[in-house]
């Protein structure tokens, strides 16, 4: 295949690919926070919607 040498190649290099650390920001977390909230909302309407039928 085409990808078989490429393990090799890396071990050749020497350089192992640079670990980057990132912060997780309050926009990020605000932003989790807000899909959490749309998501939970919409399955409670579905679910009170399938159950006010009855």
């Amino acid at each position: 295949m085409i990808l078989d040498g490429l393990d090799r190649a890396l071990e050749e290099t020497g350089r192992s690919p640079r670990r980057r650390r990132t912060r997780i920001g309050w926009r990020q977390v605000a932003v989790q926070a807000l899909f959490f909230v749309a998501v939970t909302a919409v399955v409670v309407a579905l679910l009170s919607y399938g159950s006010a039928d009855r």
